[in-house]
């Protein structure tokens, strides 16, 4: 049924049980959708050399097809047979109607295989683009799971999967396409075979809708949407209000960002920006405010690489000086506040690259990434030295009465006050690449890498092509008592490391000055754990990713990680298992004790189970 993720290969460490996809192309990001399928199903989308594959995996499978003979008995699934009509005035353009699925699903999740404890794939599904995705976007899981009258205008986005691609083409797509994975006879269907065209984004055989957003004109390198609820009141007229705000940015000259509105119901082939904003510097990553208060959820917070963090709100609209005619979008939004990062301790940190020509600690630490945490209230930023970082904007942190605004902002030195810094574990071993560094000299020929490496404005050395990702995922507590939690997993280079409870990590290291990152401070929970072993086979890290579990655990990771590579993927999984009481120890240690009295050797399974034994009460042991 789905022919490309049969099996995955399994491979197990002391922290997890890793899951390792091959793909049959280059793949360059992905993403696990929010909120789960109607039939209780993961899926992941990822974008590749021609377009989008979605996974739909776990949760009911499919019910068994009836036989065509039977199908005419019962109207329930009788669309699969692809309704013909036969009054058509024109025979060569076989006008059919719309194909309908139906897919029906089983009562029950199917119990997981000993031999193979990990949910199977259920289906998949090609969107073909034509070029290759470079970034996907998704709405925010608060969006997603809001509900109420005054919320009315999500509804028809609920049931669908809503994403925007960056493709190299120089476009933005914004897809939408329906949640419930397509049945066997969907994809069965004799006109796919006949014309494989059918397989195209914005032919309408999935039910999908594309929308072209246009305007770039090099490849957009990042890409983030969220919903604008314009409107505000619950009546019939809030879902025809309801749009979709699509934010882009390439590296146009210095670095341009545009910004996009799509209406939810009405849907055009093509839509150009209505806003189009000159940056200072190129940006690392963009991202939409996930706040569902109007006054938060119009910014968006822009990193860039030159060490500063900037929020834009695009609704607080200046009008330009230039006529509408002479330009697209003659409106943008207003700056409302800049994040200044540090600068690097030169001679405090002999590792650290000496450029010819330059002063020590000139120019800031790069941003690698910056993403909103704390229900938007905060900013949790990743710089290129293995150093991150929280700005408290509101001060939601504990013992914090006010926020950075209160406080001004900026120290001395235009730095803005952090309030939890830490640094990733082994971040001085990030490989860089590029030839190596010119040590320092008076004087030095004027070669051409020489004089790269003196031009104080050519970069940063080598740390500026450092690649990393921070993402962030809210974890609802079973108990309606109990607040959420907010898992943070960070990517730098070769270097791994979560953090599975912010508030709890915060409220543990609030006090403490640099140097929070160990992996074994504080309490359990409030840790921040390296992840080690991970097998990309050879391959470098193209990005991370997490998925919240659907059944949380006592132990283990707070959700399962996803790691991309150029060819493949790979799911961390939690891999220890839950603390037994002491009857089910003394039980099982019995059973162990009569087999090899018995006279009998202990087999394959029973070796195995002593050995994850001692897995998960040694470590403890040392912890502790």
């Amino acid at each position: 049924m789905a022919e490309t993720f049969s099996k995955p290969r399994v491979s197990k460490s002391s922290q997890s049980i890793q899951l390792t996809y091959e793909l049959p192309h280059r793949v360059y990001t992905a993403k696990p959708y929010p909120i789960l399928s109607a039939n209780g199903s993961t899926v992941i989308l990822y974008g590749h050399d021609n377009g989008v594959k979605i996974i739909w995996r776990g949760g009911r499978k499919f019910k068994p097809q009836r036989p065509a003979s039977a199908s005419h008995s019962k109207t329930n699934g009788s669309g699969g047979a692809a309704v013909i009509s036969l009054d058509s005035d024109d025979e060569g353009d076989s006008a059919k109607q719309p194909f309908e699925d139906k897919p029906e699903f089983e009562a029950e999740d199917d119990e997981l295989n000993p031999s193979h404890p990990y949910p199977a794939t259920l289906q998949e599904l090609d969107l073909w683009f034509g070029s290759e995705v470079l970034d996907l976007a998704l709405l925010p899981p608060t969006i997603l799971k809001v509900d109420g009258p005054s919320w009315r205008g999500m509804d028809p986005l609920k049931q669908k999967i809503v994403f925007a691609a960056s493709c190299a083409d120089n476009t933005v797509r914004l897809v939408t396409l329906p949640l419930t994975p397509p049945s066997p006879a969907s994809k069965a269907r004799p006109e796919l075979r006949n014309d494989f065209t059918l397989a195209n984004a914005g032919k309408g055989t999935w039910g999908e809708t594309v929308v072209v957003l246009s305007g770039h004109q090099k490849p957009s390198e990042g890409v983030s949407i969220t919903v604008d609820f314009a409107g505000a009141k619950a009546d019939s007229k809030t879902s025809a209000d309801t749009q979709i705000i699509v934010a882009s940015h390439s590296r146009e000259v210095k670095g341009h960002l545009l910004l996009w509105r799509v209406p939810v119901k009405s849907y055009n082939a093509q839509v150009e920006p209505f806003q189009s904003i000159s940056l200072a510097s190129p940006a690392k990553s963009i991202s939409f405010n996930p706040s569902l208060s109007r006054q938060y959820s119009s910014h968006l917070l822009v990193a860039e690489s030159v060490g500063v963090c900037r929020i834009y709100d695009y609704k607080l609209v200046l009008k330009s000086n230039e006529e509408p005619s002479e330009t697209s979008s003659a409106e943008h939004g207003k700056w409302l506040l800049s994040l200044y990062a540090g600068f690097p301790a030169v001679k405090n940190d002999p590792q650290a690259p000496q450029q010819i020509g330059t002063h020590a600690g000139f120019g800031r630490k790069t941003v690698v990434d910056a993403q909103w945490v704390s229900g938007g209230r905060a900013v949790v930023v990743l710089l290129n030295d293995g150093e991150w970082a929280i700005w408290d904007i509101e001060g939601v942190g504990p013992n914090a009465p006010q926020g950075i605004l209160g406080r001004q902002g900026i120290k001395g030195g235009s730095i803005s006050e952090y309030s939890l810094t830490g640094y990733i574990d082994g971040a001085t071993k990030i490989r860089t690449s590029g030839p190596p560094q010119i040590t320092s000299s008076r004087f030095a020929p004027m070669t051409p890498g020489s004089r790269k490496a003196a031009d104080p404005f050519s970069g940063r050395g080598s740390d500026s092509r450092v690649r990393g990702q921070i993402s962030v995922v809210e974890i609802r507590s079973s108990s309606p008592t109990t607040p959420s939690e907010e898992s943070i997993l960070f990517w730098l280079g070769d270097t791994h490391a979560v953090v599975p409870n912010l508030a709890k990590y915060w409220a543990a290291n609030a006090q403490k000055t640099g140097g929070s990152g160990s992996l074994f401070n504080g309490p359990p929970g409030a840790r921040m754990i390296k992840l080690e072993s991970i097998d990309l086979q050879g391959e470098r890290c193209s990005g991370i990713e997490q998925i919240v579990k659907t059944a949380t655990s006592s132990t283990g990771l707070s959700s399962e990680i996803l790691i991309l590579g150029e060819h493949r993927f790979t799911l961390l999984v939690s891999g220890k298992p839950l603390r037994e009481r002491p009857a089910e120890k003394s039980a099982s240690r019995l059973a162990l004790v009569e087999k090899s009295i018995n006279g009998g050797q202990l087999d394959v399974f029973g070796i195995d189970q002593a050995l994850t034994r001692m897995e998960s009460t040694g470590p403890q042991r040392k912890i502790f």
